[in-house]
């Protein structure tokens, strides 16, 4: 599948005040874990340690779809809104370009 038709998400997350290293550590534990994405980046804010920022590209849309609807995603879902000091933001966004390119 090409890069640009692979789904995606821009996620931000604030964590409780202190709760930045585990939220930091759950969020990569379970990008890991689900195996539905060829690519991510977990960022961290220079000016607040506890906001991350994820770009996740799955690896097809019956990929997002079988991890949005797994036992894992339930599981880190709920261990993650317990971290965060507000709603999580997510945006569903499609990639225009990355590097490095994937092999022809």
């Amino acid at each position: 599948m090409a890069l640009q038709d692979q789904p995606a998400y821009l996620i931000k997350m604030r964590a409780k005040p202190g709760l930045g290293d585990k939220l930091f550590a759950l969020a990569t534990e379970g990008m890991e874990k689900s195996g539905s994405s060829d690519r991510f980046i977990i960022a961290r804010e220079d000016a607040d340690p506890d906001v991350l920022w994820n770009m996740e590209v799955f690896r097809s849309h019956e990929a997002k779809d079988a991890y949005e609807n797994s036992p894992l995603a339930d599981e880190l879902r709920d261990e993650i809104i317990d971290l965060l000091a507000e709603p999580p933001m997510r945006i569903e966004v499609h990639p225009y370009s990355a590097l490095p390119a994937d092999p022809a």
